[in-house]
């Protein structure tokens, strides 16, 4: 399937005059977003979606600095703003399924989770239910494109900016809920474009800087003192290969799979270390000297269960077997790999991939969708089978 296929331009997706709600959220993104939208008549309206409750180290609330600058950027375009507050679904849908999976030892992605379950799930809903538009467009400033396949169907694709391409974190979106989302800038580069659009609209948020927090911690707290506060800090032991206790942990979800660990000096082993495994069960890690070490390399991966973005997998060979590119991590290149069903073999072994991570699939430049990885194979015990 090429990603070429069909249109995916945005603008012919839309009738003149059909209602479309831009999801805001105080960045140039999604700012610009709403004003091509209504740069090109549209009858435009913005959603801020409210889904923490917390003040950062200064004593200030981010999501409210946040919502005002959603609001200056709505009067100088002259579009209603409505706030939606979804505290509670987000913290039942996503942050406590975070937790469990930190809790597990693993290492979840709290942004799939987002789009899938609160972006493009209740708060469509509710934009539904309480403004009684049922079907209305939903649009964001996510770099990503979408080409219609059936009436209420369509395929994602990345977008054109390969260094923003957003489709990873939308691979776990029903082709169904895509259907009605508009993306304005999934033709445009950002670099090149989006900031000069802003500028030249002169949007209050031309020159913010880009959010790179999870929205949960912000962007000034260390994410191990964040989860601390939520799960219990259970002390272990790190371990090297040869079952050696090289170092102590503060809590299995202090670090993630190919992280560096911070470890004193081992007698006639010098150099970074690096978590290539964990053991929820012995409450332990594993760690393996220098980055290059094969321990922090996969061959294989088994997934679960899939999402399928089109509702249904894709067509496998007469083997079972398909050949298709994946990601295990955004802005990852994408990698050839064989898929029997979910389980997969990358044609490259691949650095620190992490149990409760995802890994997308793709097509060409189609992203046929996601499942949280379950296990993995290191390099040494691939070639040995």
């Amino acid at each position: 399937m090429s990603g070429r296929a069909g249109t995916t331009n945005w603008q012919a997706q839309i009738k003149p005059g059909d209602k479309v709600y831009v999801g805001m959220s105080g960045g140039v993104d999604s700012s610009v977003a709403a004003y091509l939208l209504k740069s090109h008549g549209y009858d435009v309206e913005a959603i801020f979606m409210r889904n923490w409750d917390t003040r950062d180290e200064r004593g200030e609330c981010p999501s409210a600095r946040d919502y005002h600058d959603v609001q200056r950027v709505c009067a100088q375009l002259d579009i209603k703003c409505y706030q939606i507050d979804l505290v509670k679904q987000y913290w039942n849908n996503v942050f406590s399924t975070c937790l469990d999976v930190f809790a597990a030892g693993q290492t979840p992605n709290p942004d799939i989770l987002c789009n899938s379950q609160i972006k493009f799930g209740v708060l469509l809903d509710e934009i539904d239910r309480r403004l009684c538009t049922r079907g209305a467009w939903f649009a964001t400033g996510h770099y990503a494109r979408t080409v219609k396949t059936h009436p209420d169907q369509v395929n994602l694709l990345r977008g054109v900016d390969r260094r923003k391409d957003q489709s990873y974190y939308l691979s776990g979106v029903s082709g169904r809920r895509l259907s009605r989302a508009v993306f304005p800038l999934g033709s445009l580069i950002k670099s090149q474009h989006v900031r000069q659009i802003a500028r030249d609209a002169r949007l209050v948020t031309a020159e913010k800087e880009e959010s790179m927090g999870i929205c949960f911690v912000g962007e000034r707290r260390r994410f191990d003192k964040f989860l601390a506060e939520y799960l219990p800090q259970r002390e272990g032991d790190v371990l090297a290969s040869n079952g050696w206790v090289i170092g102590r942990h503060r809590g299995l979800f202090t670090k993630t799979i190919g992280q560096a660990a911070s470890i004193p000096g081992v007698s006639g082993m010098n150099g970074k270390w690096y978590i290539y495994a964990k053991d929820p069960v012995k409450n332990c890690m594993y760690a393996a000297l220098g980055r290059d070490n094969s321990l922090l390399f996969s061959n294989n991966i088994t997934a679960g269960p899939a999402h399928w973005i089109a509702g249904t997998a894709p067509e496998f060979g007469p083997d079972n077997r398909l050949e298709l590119d994946a990601q295990v991590r955004y802005m990852q290149l994408p990698q050839p790999c064989v898929v029997d069903y979910i389980s997969v073999r990358f044609q490259d072994a691949q650095f620190g991939i992490a149990s409760g991570q995802y890994l997308t699939l793709y097509q060409g430049d189609v992203c046929l969708g996601s499942a949280p990885i379950c296990s993995t194979t290191d390099t040494a015990r691939a070639i040995d089978e």
